[in-house]
């Protein structure tokens, strides 16, 4: 295939991922068929999913409160995962977004457009372990200072630090 065949199918391609947290409550082994119920959502108009990642239990940074039946539950976790599609000519994403909001089991989701390219999920690495400090990987080259230096000129030398880093 040319590469201008090649671009001209990639502009044409509609590419979407839906991130989505699935309810804590629900029991493992019914996981699963929630997602299957995602990916129907999809299928139903003219998708074809690309790539996905089955759900796992995760903590979430941050409360998230969600109504049933007028009652306000508190969620602290939730079964994070994704589905990657893409979405045939006549397919229709707002039908999709509807069918995700209206899903009880669905605490909270995103849906965007993306690209077709294999993405990884990779998980935020915490650099703060406790108490424990953490050395930076930024490498500054030791200076053995000759005499000792005024305010003044630290001060000329850290404005000349800042006006580089801004660069």
């Amino acid at each position: 295939m040319s590469k201008k065949v090649t671009e001209e199918k990639n502009k044409n391609e509609k590419i979407y991922e839906v991130g989505f947290h699935l309810l804590s409550s629900i029991a493992e082994e019914n996981v699963p068929a929630e997602v299957e119920k995602i990916k129907e959502y999809i299928t139903k108009e003219g998708g074809e999913v690309v790539s996905e990642e089955m759900p796992k239990l995760r903590p979430l940074a941050y409360e998230i409160k969600k109504s049933f039946s007028g009652v306000y539950r508190k969620f602290d976790k939730a079964y994070f995962g994704f589905v990657k599609f893409e979405l045939k000519e006549g397919g229709d994403i707002k039908k999709i977004d509807e069918k995700m909001k209206a899903n009880e089991n669905v605490l909270r989701f995103i849906l965007i457009k993306t690209v077709r390219e294999n993405t990884m999920y990779s998980p935020k690495i915490s650099i703060f372990k406790g108490d424990a400090k953490v050395k930076t990987s930024t490498k500054v080259p030791e200076k053995v200072a000759e005499k000792s230096a005024s305010i003044e000129e630290i001060d000329e030398s850290i404005e000349k630090f800042v006006k580089e880093e801004e660069l």
